[in-house]
């Protein structure tokens, strides 16, 4: 009679940050059971999402356990029954172990894990107003797909520059290499001034319009 369904964009969303490596934990103060149930519809963990309580289970979540035990947060999909302080111990547990971790959150219990995280994603339009003031990125929309489709674009973004720094070095490794030690070994000067400044006209403008 009552319920409050994924988006239908959200399955697809976690698929494609698998793909891309990224961890996706759903951390929420629901029941296990529903909790599992939104898991395995959007495709969290596959048809076996791993459940973890904290109620059930607090020892999980000291601080003194996740530094012992680095993988046990690799190893789960969903956190059921979390409080704030439990989502702020895992957050820096996966920070501790390495992880670049971006956090989304809502409500005033958010905070703490927000301000944490190395990114803290609020919702812009049902997200308090705490919350939106300690995160570094805030959604229009709400939306899951939107965080992935952001991530994706940074790294094109990063590709295309990585690209246009590996072209122009490659370009200037052999004009400096041969300007400069051609001259130490008592050979002529290869490049008068004039060749380098015709040579960088070339170079810049079509690495700019390039990449």
């Amino acid at each position: 009679a009552f319920e409050d369904p994924s988006r239908p964009e959200v399955s697809l969303a976690i698929e494609s940050a698998q793909a891309m490596g990224i961890k996706v934990i759903m951390i929420t103060g629901d029941h296990p059971i529903t909790a599992a149930a939104i898991a395995k519809d959007v495709g969290l963990g596959g048809n076996a999402p791993q459940v973890v309580s904290a109620e059930s289970a607090p020892e999980y979540f000291e601080q003194a356990y996740l530094n012992a035990h680095p993988d046990f947060l690799e190893s789960i999909d969903v956190v059921a029954r979390c409080t704030p302080l439990q989502k702020l111990r895992i957050v820096q547990a996966l920070k501790l172990r390495g992880h670049l971790v971006a956090v989304t959150g809502d409500g005033v219990n958010d905070v703490p894990a927000l301000k944490a995280a190395d990114v803290g994603i609020a919702m812009g339009e049902r997200g308090s107003q705490s919350a939106k003031e300690v995160s570094s990125i805030i959604l229009a929309d709400d939306n899951f797909k939107t965080i992935i489709g952001a991530i994706l674009e940074g790294r094109e973004l990063f590709r295309s520059l990585r690209s246009s720094f590996e072209y122009l070095l490659l370009i200037h490794l052999p004009l400096v290499l041969s300007a400069a030690l051609l001259p130490l070994f008592g050979f002529p000067i290869l490049y008068l001034p004039i060749h380098i400044v015709w040579l960088e006209l070339i170079i810049h403008p079509s690495a700019i319009l390039a990449f």
